[in-house]
């Protein structure tokens, strides 16, 4: 009821606070702002044409076009203004009153709803929906060619797609957020953004990220109604606050809102919004113009705009940091107890006792031989040994031999421990004995003889 009344007096008063003549009307439009005058320019079903704050009307002169105007974006570049369709293509200039065709193009219908910007005089729209997809391509009109080109951009990670998102442009820079992207659950609609902030530098083609808005202000861009600002200096918000979004300082100014009219299509003119505005009453449509101020009450706060990753995310970053250390502590010790307590299932070798065990039974079957070099395999750690150490083991220094002899001893001797061993265990001969060339040497070879199953006890 509240904003009800507000509307009302809203409307009976805004004719006293302007200079604009309120003129109403029903039917399509296009509100576009002459550079070269700096004046409102008002086309209503492709015929009417006013002019002026006075609402002049004036004649309606044009050449060929595709679609309807109320279909076209304004662009003023310098003194000239330009025309161009929603969904890409088609480029007209108003010049001298007149509405002339300028471009080769076609209608695209492909970025529907994309962010449009000028940049070193050039026209732009980036990301926007068309033939069933959502698009995150840059394109830019072409002044000599007279064509629509795809600009290539840059980013470490891929951009999202993304329709009817928030922009502004500070210098070089173009800053991105909010809109939509393609939902897979649901192919007729998108989804809603996160509340990420991009921006991409212009000279360079590169996108970076720079942080998240933060929620301090509990300023949620997709569920609001932004007004535009074409001298992109700041941004407004209205719905159940007053925003006004200072981007050079990244605050962000609260308000009360006296009341929210339901601007239909807008420009600014220093602090005055020049906008057509419907009637909630009987439907209409007008056109008008009254400073922005008018819907401004009392402040309610001031806050941070961009938050960087490192502000917003510091918390987050350590804590997860501290996880993955505790993780792989537990992980380590975890490792270090289970393989203590994981069961032995080679043969062991009671200091005590001087008894080989399997099992927890007695080993009786080795001879002298055997359990010598078991003993010398258990001072090797489970690490491979040379030949030429093997035969140190088994020289006889009691009489002396050939160096064949002692090969032959070492040979039987192993071949007999591997086959009592294998019908021990269970265990295949093959796997009990690994060979490899000599890391010095490649003649001669090193073995590891019964790997993993010789432990003290």
């Amino acid at each position: 009821m509240r904003n009800l009344l507000l509307s009302l007096l809203f409307f009976c008063l805004t004719p006293f606070t302007t200079k604009a003549q309120k003129l109403e009307f029903n039917g399509e439009f296009l509100l576009f702002r002459e550079a070269k005058t700096k004046q409102p320019v008002l086309i209503i079903n492709d015929s009417l044409v006013y002019k002026g704050n006075a609402m002049k009307r004036i004649a309606f002169k044009h050449t060929e076009y595709p679609a309807k105007l109320q279909e076209y974006k304004f662009f003023n570049i310098d003194t000239k203004t330009y025309l161009v369709h929603e969904g890409c293509g088609p480029v007209l200039e108003y010049r001298n009153d007149s509405i002339v065709r300028i471009d080769n193009s076609f209608l695209h219908r492909n970025q529907y709803r994309a962010v449009r910007f000028v940049y070193n005089k050039e026209i732009y729209f980036y990301g926007g929906y068309g033939l069933f997809t959502f698009k995150n391509i840059l394109t830019k009109y072409d002044f000599q060619t007279r064509e629509w080109i795809e600009v290539r951009t840059f980013s470490e990670v891929p951009m999202e797609t993304r329709e009817s998102a928030f922009s502004y442009l500070i210098n070089k820079d173009l800053y991105v957020f909010g809109g939509n992207t393609k939902d897979e659950n649901k192919t007729q609609c998108g989804k809603q953004l996160d509340s990420t902030v991009w921006k991409l530098h212009l000279p360079t083609m590169k996108w970076t990220f720079k942080g998240r808005i933060s929620g301090d202000s509990n300023l949620k861009c997709a569920e609001n109604k932004l007004v535009n600002n074409n001298n992109q200096d700041n941004l407004f918000f209205m719905t159940d606050a007053y925003y006004e979004i200072f981007l050079n300082k990244n605050n962000i100014k609260k308000s009360e809102l006296n009341f929210c009219p339901r601007i239909i299509s807008n420009y600014f003119e220093g602090n005055n919004i020049i906008c057509v505005i419907q009637n909630e009453l009987n439907k209409t449509q007008y056109f008008t113009v009254f400073p922005i101020n008018l819907t401004k009450g009392k402040p309610l706060g001031t806050y941070c705009f961009i938050v960087p990753l490192t502000a917003d995310y510091k918390i987050t970053y350590t804590l997860l940091c501290i996880v993955i250390v505790v993780l792989f502590i537990v992980l380590y010790f975890h490792k270090k107890i289970t393989s203590k307590f994981k069961p032995f299932h080679g043969i062991l070798y009671n200091l005590k006792k001087e008894l080989f065990l399997y099992k927890s039974k007695p080993i009786t079957i080795f001879d002298d031989q055997e359990k010598r070099l078991l003993l010398f395999l258990l001072e090797q750690n489970n690490q491979f040994v040379s030949l030429n150490n093997l035969n140190q083991l088994f020289e006889n220094s009691n009489q002396p031999e050939t160096i064949s002899a002692t090969v032959k001893r070492r040979e039987q001797t192993v071949s007999r421990l591997l086959a009592k061993v294998s019908k021990i265990t269970g265990i295949d001969e093959k796997e009990l004995i690994v060979e490899r060339k000599n890391s010095e040497d490649k003649r001669i070879k090193d073995l590891k003889i019964l790997p993993n199953l010789l432990k003290i006890e």
